[in-house]
């Protein structure tokens, strides 16, 4: 499972919900204090795919479902090839009539148990894959979209854009930076709280 496939599904499951966050900012960001005197909006951009991409949360994430299903995947890997290399093998010998009909017969029975043994396990691995890549996609949307509105409330930010929300801007409101400084800040602090060694 690469790291890149995950941030891809990231990607797309958090775009829709960040659009529809900034559109409602952006609805009620220009505001007066009376007809001759508006205050300034002031508007930022952030990288929400850097984020994804690079943010220790993120990495952890990834980090966490290898530990968890790289091992069983690599199992199941090794039971798949050790199932064919029997039934090549099982093959050969009837076909070389070295086998008795009862003798046959219950391989092939074991064969099949085993065969089918393997489609549960590989079946309940790919749920469990998908469920928990469903629960890490859901924690890194909230910590992304809470760093941003956090940054946001901290630099008096009245809209922020998503990278793909706008056509040109300057550099300097770019705030993908601060936010991500903003992302390692807590999770060392969560690391340190945690007792957990931190991040290289």
């Amino acid at each position: 499972m690469s790291g890149q496939r995950l941030h891809r599904l990231f990607r797309k499951q958090l775009a829709s919900w960040l659009f529809t966050l900034f559109a409602a900012i952006a609805a009620t960001a220009v505001v007066q204090a009376d007809e001759n005197s508006p205050i300034p909006v002031k508007i930022a951009i952030v990288n929400v795919s850097s984020l994804l991409e690079s943010s220790p949360q993120s990495k952890a994430a990834n980090d966490k479902l290898k530990a968890d299903f790289v091992p069983r995947e690599d199992a199941l890997g090794a039971e798949q090839k050790a199932i064919r290399e029997l039934e090549e093998n099982l093959t050969a010998r009837i076909d070389a009539g070295t086998l008795s009909d009862d003798d046959k017969l219950q391989q092939q029975r074991e064969l099949r148990d085993r065969q089918r043994k393997y489609a549960r396990a590989m079946e309940d691995f790919r749920e469990e894959v998908r469920s928990a890549r469903d629960i890490a996609i859901d924690t890194l949307q909230n910590q992304i979209v809470e760093a941003i509105g956090e940054v946001r409330e901290k630099e008096r930010i009245d809209v922020v854009l998503r990278e793909s929300d706008y056509i040109v801007a300057s550099d300097r409101i770019d705030i993908t930076g601060k936010v991500m400084q903003h992302l390692e800040q807590k999770f060392q602090a969560e690391q340190a709280t945690s007792g957990a060694k931190p991040q290289e």
